[in-house]
């Protein structure tokens, strides 16, 4: 009977220690695969990073760095392929869901301005594939993660602008070049809508004023340049 309980506590440390070395052996591999990930992350080789994470999410879905090296992998490979005027819409669809996820598991917030930026450009992918896609709802969401892209605002309001909502595109314009006086397309966009409802001299005004903020932009440079040709010719025929 004394063997019998003294096999049975020794199996149950046996099985114990065998446990105790598996998880070890599993939190060894992981520790490896995040490793390698961020290796190939660092070294560009964006393919293996997200076979490495994955696998490491694979076994712990919550790891947070394996799902931020994950997102930061599918990131690189969507920028990659916007340099190569390739289609980008999966990757910015996957770094977009990686992100999200990556909120539900780290409650820090500092990769909340990427994860605002793959929403912009999930954005951007969506409307080069069809022009009429429904994108404001994530410019918003962008919009509320980083206040502070003002790449999404501009965006948001050449799309108001198209629905015929011009007075809600000029005032984001006016918040964007109020917030950021550097910030070109704001100044060239809301010039053009004074310019298309002929209002020359508004269209100047705002074009002058990015010229002035940004003096080396060939765009304002160029834009302006017209206006003022207009204006003059305008006034040498008396029509202003």
């Amino acid at each position: 009977m004394q063997c019998r309980f003294v096999h049975h506590r020794l199996c149950n440390a046996l099985g114990a220690l065998f446990a105790i070395f598996i998880a070890a052996v599993l939190c060894a591999c992981q520790g490896n695969d995040l490793a390698r990930g961020d290796e190939a992350l660092r070294i560009g080789d964006y393919d293996r990073a997200v076979a490495n994470f994955s696998k490491v999410l694979d076994a712990e879905p919550a790891n947070r760095d394996a799902r931020y090296g994950l997102a930061i992998a599918y990131y690189a490979i969507a920028e990659d392929r916007e340099r190569l005027k390739e289609s980008t819409l999966e990757f910015w669809e996957r770094a977009v869901r990686e992100f999200k996820i990556l909120s539900v598991v780290d409650s820090s917030e500092k990769s909340k301005p990427m994860y605002s930026t793959s929403l912009f450009y999930l954005a951007r992918a969506m409307l080069a594939e069809n022009a009429q896609a429904k994108v404001i709802p994530l410019l918003d969401q962008s919009i509320q993660l980083d206040p502070e892209n003002y790449f999404s605002y501009n965006l948001k309001a050449l799309i108001l602008a198209g629905l015929g909502d011009v007075d809600g595109a000029k005032t984001i314009y006016a918040y964007i070049v109020t917030k950021e006086p550097k910030f070109a397309s704001a100044y060239v966009n809301l010039g053009n809508l004074y310019w298309n409802a002929h209002d020359y001299e508004s269209a100047w005004d705002i074009w002058s004023m990015g010229r002035e903020a940004l003096p080396q932009d060939a765009v304002l440079a160029k834009w302006t340049r017209i206006a003022e040709d207009s204006l003059k010719a305008m006034v040498y025929s008396g029509k202003l």
